[in-house]
């Protein structure tokens, strides 16, 4: 849940600054500028380049970046929805086979 909301968070602050045109070096924003207090999911996008700052407490989205961000998030929450299945289809096969609960 807490991930659901850092996500919910990171992608209110990504519409905002592209709402307000910020998107590059040039037009670059503040946050109060854009009515948003730097938190967590904040420092997590600067830190992971999703936000840059060209200077003066300046930030602009960086679009690429913040596709490539959620692609990876998309291709590691497949990963672990295909290992629960993997897991779950062993666990059944071990069962019925009786290697377990015999």
């Amino acid at each position: 849940m807490l991930t659901a909301m850092m996500l919910r968070a990171q992608r209110t602050i990504v519409r905002r600054f592209e709402e307000a045109g910020a998107t590059s070096t040039e037009s670059a924003r503040g946050a109060e500028e854009l009515k948003l207090t730097p938190g967590i999911a904040w420092y997590q996008l600067v830190e992971r380049g999703v936000l840059r700052c060209p200077g003066e407490g300046r930030y602009f989205l960086d679009r690429e970046r913040w596709e490539q961000v959620s692609s990876q998030r998309r291709h590691h929450a497949w990963v672990m929805v295909v290992a629960v299945i993997a897991l779950v289809l062993l666990l059944f096969w071990l069962r019925t086979a009786g290697g377990l609960g015999h």
